[in-house]
């Protein structure tokens, strides 16, 4: 199996199915970072084609001493916030495949709807905090736990130091822990418990 520097470098010399082969490497990956941005299943296609016009347009640019992946995810990230920018729109994160494993399901269906419910709740409450998030947190949180990159992956994407990430991981996470404590508090103030510890 070619590699993607082989591809690649087919590509540039005009076999357009070398192209099409990335494009089905890489297709996914690409699609699940827009949409978990966007929230939007057709704003995520449409920029999923924007974005591999992009890489074919700049894959003179490529640096094939490194890895192809990390600067495709890089072009989609970058392109997906310029799009969201262009609408000012914020970016979200979608968290509907979160809580939806099998194990989800059985314990409601074996009877244990208070956990099913505490789930749901926490993802509301995740997502609520998600939103409230300076631009650069919502990006490193969705690359480490939407899509499992780990710091280096998620350096690489970014353009930034794995150090660097770090820092920003540990602000975002701050950030997420006081905006939902925040909102927990607030809540409970519309309740009428704000008395309540």
């Amino acid at each position: 199996m070619p590699t993607d520097e082989m591809l690649t470098a087919r590509t540039l010399r005009g076999d357009v199915s070398a192209f099409e082969e990335l494009i089905n490497r890489y297709k996914n990956s690409v699609f699940n970072i827009i949409y978990r941005m966007t929230g939007q299943y057709q704003e995520a296609e449409d920029v999923c084609q924007e974005v591999f016009i992009t890489v074919y347009q700049k894959l003179h640019q490529y640096d094939s001493s490194k890895r192809f992946g990390p600067w495709v995810h890089r072009i989609a990230i970058n392109t997906t916030i310029s799009a969201l920018r262009k609408k000012n729109k914020v970016i979200t994160l979608n968290f509907d495949e979160t809580y939806s494993q099998p194990e989800s399901e059985n314990h409601y269906d074996f009877g244990d709807p208070q956990l099913f419910l505490e789930r749901n709740e926490l993802k509301a409450e995740i997502k609520q905090a998600f939103t409230s998030l300076p631009e650069a947190y919502p990006v490193v949180l969705a690359l480490r736990y939407q899509l499992d990159l780990d710091n280096q992956e998620i350096a690489e994407a970014l353009g930034i130091t794995k150090e660097n990430v770090e820092v920003k991981m540990h602000r975002a996470r701050k950030s997420m822990r006081r905006a939902i404590l925040k909102n927990r508090d607030e809540g409970g103030k519309v309740d009428g418990l704000s008395g309540t510890k």
